[in-house]
């Protein structure tokens, strides 16, 4: 396989002490030299040997290595190889565009092209692409490689960034490599992958999470001296995402009335949406007599939906947006809460998720029950999610809450 390289061809001194910059292939014993640009020897130096950071100066290395790629695209398309040809073909711009291999516009471009693209998926996507950015400015493909990674996360975690984060920061930048790496195909086949056996693995990193004791959860359930309406709503807002499987408050947010049936709430979480659909399950919530009460208290009867706190239709944006706000306001309720009763751990809205696996882990119901309860299972409609557990089961479980 031939190698390419950025060189300045000193063979031939041009005018104003120039020299024609050119990408050199070595092919055996064949070489080749194609050139791309004219500079003198103090701006090669500064530019490829000292690598100046100016914006300029990054800039025209990632042009240069731009012309790499297009080399070894060309190369390895050109069966047999032809100087002339491969020639023709590096200054044909329209027939063989040159792709950035920046990771800015890699990762810009995997946004605009994926449609199916979440407002919250894409801003986590923007948000590990400006980390990147600020470890490494101008960083391009090539810069990625599995000492970049362990330095990378090396630099976070000092930071006081949690593993979970650093590791989402690394799932997020497999997936934009491994798109344009398997799928469209523009980063070239000797880019050395810097992920997997072997090489850099991200970390599956479950951390120790602080859940409310027993007696405190029952602190916050007999809780009947409010200072206001909204320190009161809170509560009952928790409590509901407690009795209601831990659910998460964006599926409570957009839980309807016509999802209760019988005795029953179902529903699908958000958050599997986009999942294929052999993947997706419906989450079952016996409707209790302690669940009835909260929602009878807390529920909006002229809104389709429960909590009546959405317009009927409504964009992802502004679903993002409101759930958002009001789960920064509750959740600064719940602050004020947590002092009132001097509680161990922080009272925030998905706690009640937490609290409600540990109540039933506590007093010995099985992980497979709670994982089938809280949706982690992999069947896709009530019942074969109910396979194992039968409806009157599901009373059973839920009657172990306080």
């Amino acid at each position: 396989m031939a190698t390419f390289n950025i060189v300045l061809d000193k063979r031939t001194e041009l005018k104003n002490n120039k020299y024609n910059l050119a990408i050199r292939m070595v092919n055996v014993n064949d070489v080749m030299y194609v050139n791309v640009a004219k500079m003198t020897e103090k701006q090669y130096n500064m530019v490829f040997t000292l690598k100046a950071k100016d914006n300029e100066s990054i800039a025209f290395r990632e042009t240069c290595n731009g012309y790499i790629i297009k080399c070894v695209r060309i190369f390895s398309e050109l069966k047999p190889f032809n100087k002339t040809r491969f020639r023709e073909l590096f200054k044909d711009k329209d027939k063989d565009a040159q792709h950035s291999m920046l990771l800015s516009d890699l990762f810009d471009s995997y946004i605009e092209k994926d449609d199916n693209l979440k407002p919250k998926t894409k801003e986590a996507i923007k948000y590990t692409k400006n980390r990147l950015e600020d470890f490494k400015p101008g960083i391009s493909v090539g810069d990625v490689t599995v000492n970049f990674l362990k330095r990378f996360e090396k630099k976070r975690l000092s930071e006081g960034t949690s593993q979970a984060t650093v590791d989402h920061h690394m799932r997020n930048l497999r997936l934009v490599i491994n798109y344009f790496r398997d799928v469209v195909k523009i980063i070239p086949i000797e880019y050395e992958y810097p992920f997997g056996k072997g090489k850099f693995s991200v970390s599956t990193w479950f951390p120790d999470k602080p859940v409310l004791e027993e007696p405190e959860i029952k602190s916050v359930i007999e809780l009947d001296d409010f200072e206001t309406k909204d320190l009161e709503y809170a509560r009952d807002i928790w409590l509901l995402l407690y009795r209601c499987n831990g659910a998460n408050f964006a599926d409570l947010l957009r839980m309807k009335w016509d999802q209760i049936q019988g005795d029953y709430i179902v529903f699908t979480r958000k958050k599997t949406e986009s999942t294929r659909k052999n993947k997706k399950r419906k989450i079952v919530i016996p409707l209790t007599d302690k669940l009835k009460e909260l929602i009878e208290k807390v529920g909006n009867k002229s809104n389709p939906f429960i909590l009546g706190l959405l317009p009927e239709e409504y964009t992802d944006r502004f679903f993002d947006n409101k759930n958002h706000k009001i789960k920064q306001q509750i959740n600064q309720d719940l602050a004020k809460i947590r002092t009132k009763l001097n509680l161990s751990t922080p009272l925030q809205l998905g706690k009640a998720r937490d609290c409600y696996a540990s109540t039933l882990h506590r007093i010995g119901e099985s992980v497979d029950d709670i994982s089938h309860m809280m949706g982690h299972g992999n069947s896709i409609v009530t019942q074969r999610y109910l396979a194992s557990i039968t409806m009157e089961r599901t009373f059973n479980i839920n009657k172990s809450l306080l």
